[in-house]
């Protein structure tokens, strides 16, 4: 498996549009620039745009994603946890809620499913603040030995300091491999945004490519993006360590700490700012509590903060600390 990042074009793309249209809002499909669909400030730029004019030339876009956020988002996660937060990509060590004496092996569970709802005090991807109110984080999931695939979405419930009431919708689909202790993870992913006080909408498609390597009482990861569609060509890439232990029978504790770093087309988009930089560092951590065997509950947090001057002088949120309950089933 080489380090290659997929990129959907052409036929590919076109079959992921048709597999999304069931599930796109019909305002979602407008095909008009994104700077028209949302004004930066749903990020927390400062001084936005407020009508729903075309952008002009050399004005930034926005483009609008999660898992990670990351909450990204990534390789290292919580079970039933997306990239970006999906459950659908290669999670860290890929475990399920289930306690010890629940698992089996792929060969006895070929298939594995699960839903999931997350309550958040705010929700930011790689990052950047996007709604500064309390959202709600449905997800769910199927995975297999030959593939996982994941539909998240986020409901802001409240609206947001700068008028926006962002609703995002997105789907995943990763392929992982496995040699010893190295995980790679290749995968697409489609998102749609839409704030339905604006009419604000926009869309586009992103591959990633997750990486961890066990290296024994931690885990090393690694995750990079790069957008195949609207923003063609903006890349986001993450390192960090991370660990996850069991402090008793029925429950789970674990942790990781990340920094970002982004091309200057990346950052031109969410910023305005035209310049490739070390854009963050995060620190994330959750405990995971299994009430029943396929049950689980998750309290987490997750600091986030902007480290590069040019952008925290953009941004009007550049450093958050968000909280947040999960609760998921997974069979």
């Amino acid at each position: 498996m080489t380090s290659r990042i997929p990129k959907l074009t052409g036929t590919a793309a076109s079959a992921w549009l048709a597999l999304a249209a069931p599930w796109v809002p019909a305002s979602a499909q407008d095909t008009s620039p994104l700077r028209a669909t949302l004004p930066p400030a749903a990020l927390g730029v400062r001084e936005a745009q407020t009508d729903d004019s075309p952008p002009a030339d050399g004005e930034s876009s926005l483009p609008h994603t999660v898992r990670d956020d990351p909450n990204s988002d990534p390789i290292f996660a919580r079970p039933g946890r997306a990239s970006c937060s999906l459950p659908g990509s290669p999670a860290f060590a890929e475990t399920s809620p289930n306690p010890p004496e629940e698992k089996r092996s792929e060969k006895e569970r070929p298939i594995s499913y699960g839903v999931e709802i997350e309550i958040n005090s705010g929700h930011a991807d790689r990052g950047f603040v996007i709604s500064d109110r309390p959202v709600a984080q449905p997800v769910a999931w199927v995975s297999s030995s030959v593939a996982s695939f994941s539909v998240w979405s986020n409901l802001t419930l409240g609206e947001t300091r700068d008028g926006s009431r962002p609703k995002i919708l997105e789907m995943e689909l990763t392929r992982e491999h496995q040699w010893r202790k190295l995980t790679i993870g290749p995968a697409i992913r489609m998102f749609f945004y839409r704030d339905p006080l604006h009419g604000d909408r926009s869309r586009s498609i992103e591959s990633w490519v997750y990486q961890s390597y066990d290296a024994g009482p931690f885990r090393l990861f690694t995750n990079h993006s790069v957008d195949a569609l609207t923003y063609r060509g903006a890349y986001f890439g993450e390192a960090g360590i991370g660990f996850e232990r069991r402090g008793s029978q029925k429950i789970e504790i674990g942790g990781s700490f990340a920094t970002g770093w982004a091309s200057s087309r990346f950052n031109d988009a969410y910023v305005g700012i035209a310049k490739s930089a070390l854009n963050r560092i995060s620190v994330e951590g959750w405990l995971t509590a299994y009430v029943k065997p396929h049950l689980y509950i998750a309290p987490t947090f997750e600091f986030s903060t902007i480290v590069d001057r040019a952008q925290r002088a953009e941004l009007a949120q550049p450093t958050f600390f968000f909280v947040a309950l999960t609760m998921g089933v997974e069979f």
